[in-house]
């Protein structure tokens, strides 16, 4: 039992010496707090100094106690310097009584919403910033207030790019309006303008065209007599002629026919510009049966002129779909100009071929050629081309006339010419599937 006793005495002896270790480890546990701290510290000051805004500490009267890195460039102070300043020298006159009216509004809150300011630097011109403060600590008592202060310099300098551009666009765009509203304003003129003389013109062509069937429809009845008296004349009823007699009534014969052929061909004229349908009786037709009958038509005209006529025929064979009676009268009038603008000894030809699947019918001469401005102006009414030595004997409404007559049975009437080597016309009409078989 004793040993055990004295065992246990022993354990009671031994630890007093637990306490001696425990304390023996308070420095180790003091060292590393602090070296915590150290590290926290070191944190804090590379946040704050190495931070991309300006942060400033001040008391509540705006005196600084430190500054950053950021913020001396900003206020152009060197660091060392900035301490026992105040904040509110650095802004512009204008800005400083928000100093304390933002203060103010730190009551009850831990901080304030950014507003923007000028600061007056002290080493260049007026600097543009975003400032926030807040206030250190919750005590009632005198308080540290941390300053956020953020160059905007840049964005105000886009700001005024973007709001000088926008107004610059805004003037452009109203310009822009303005040009075409005014010109929208001349279109609607134009085309009111437009309008009136069309309208003016279909009036003045319907007056036009009245005026003439009316005109032409007059003239016939006093030369229907003038054909009854000459052809009494004539026929010897009131006594035989003598030579001389006889010529002067072949002269008034020539001049009815002349006369009729000039009304009626202002008749037809009329028809066409009042917008009347063509009378046309199209059937399959040999071209042979019509041209070779032109020779006959102009005989006297080119005996008359000393002028060889030729007529060539590719193909006795060729049928068009036309009204032959109009073909007739649109060759022969072409024929007539040719022999009006040839010279004596010159040549009038006639020549009739297939060429791209159509009939064609060329008229040329060797006369003295036409302008090639001049072209398309022959086939205006009334248009005549003027010729040195040239009489002008008809009313210019046969080419006209010629290129209405060749559409409205599906052709074309064109011309070519040069000046001095004479002059060629094309009527273009439409082969028949009869013939091209």
């Amino acid at each position: 039992m004793e040993p055990q006793r004295q065992g246990t005495v022993t354990d009671a002896r031994e630890s007093p010496r637990k306490p001696r270790e425990i304390g023996a480890s308070q420095p180790t546990e003091t060292t590393a707090s602090r070296d915590a701290v150290e590290r926290e510290r070191q944190k804090y000051f590379e946040l704050f100094e190495l931070g991309p805004d300006a942060c400033i500490l001040t008391d509540s009267q705006g005196v600084i106690r430190e500054a950053n890195a950021m913020a001396a460039q900003l206020l152009g102070v060197s660091p060392q310097f900035l301490p026992g300043k105040p904040l509110p020298a650095f802004f512009e006159e204008t800005a400083r009584p928000a100093f304390r009216h933002q203060l103010d509004q730190l009551c009850g809150s831990t901080g304030t919403d950014e507003w923007e300011i000028k600061l007056a630097a002290r080493n260049g011109m007026p600097i543009h910033v975003s400032v926030s403060v807040a206030r250190i600590g919750r005590d009632s008592g005198p308080g540290i207030y941390r300053w956020l202060v953020r160059d905007i310099s840049k964005r105000k300098r886009a700001e005024a790019s973007a709001r000088e551009l926008h107004r610059d666009l805004e003037l452009r765009v109203a310009a822009r309006t303005s040009e075409l509203a005014s010109a929208n304003r001349i279109k609607d003129e134009l085309l009111e303008s437009e309008r009136r003389s069309r309208e003016e013109a279909e009036i003045s062509n319907r007056i036009k065209s009245e005026f003439l069937a009316l005109l032409s429809h007059e003239f016939r009845t006093p030369l229907q007599a003038i054909f009854g008296y000459t052809e009494l004349l004539e026929r010897e009823i009131h006594g035989p002629l003598n030579e001389s007699q006889r010529a002067d009534l072949l002269r008034i014969q020539q001049s009815q026919q002349h006369l009729l052929s000039l009304i009626n061909t202002i008749l037809d004229f009329a028809k066409l510009e009042s917008g009347q349908s063509i009378d046309l009786n199209l059937e399959p037709t040999v071209l042979n049966d019509v041209l070779a009958q032109m020779e006959g038509l102009i005989g006297s005209q080119l005996e008359q002129k000393g002028l060889r006529y030729e007529y060539k025929c590719s193909d006795l064979s060729i049928i068009a779909d036309v009204d032959a009676v109009k073909v007739k009268q649109i060759v022969l009038n072409l024929l007539a100009n040719a022999v009006r603008f040839t010279d004596r000894g010159g040549i009038i030809t006639v020549e009739s071929e297939i060429e791209n699947d159509d009939a064609v019918v060329r008229v040329s001469d060797t006369g003295k050629g036409i302008p090639s401005d001049k072209l398309e102006a022959i086939f205006l009414p009334f248009v005549q081309i003027k010729s040195k030595g040239t009489v002008s004997t008809g009313t210019g409404l046969g080419l006209p006339i010629g290129r209405k007559l060749a559409t409205a049975m599906g052709g074309s009437l064109d011309a070519s010419s040069e000046v001095g080597k004479g002059s060629t016309f094309t009527l273009r009409l439409k082969r028949s599937q009869i013939g091209s078989r």
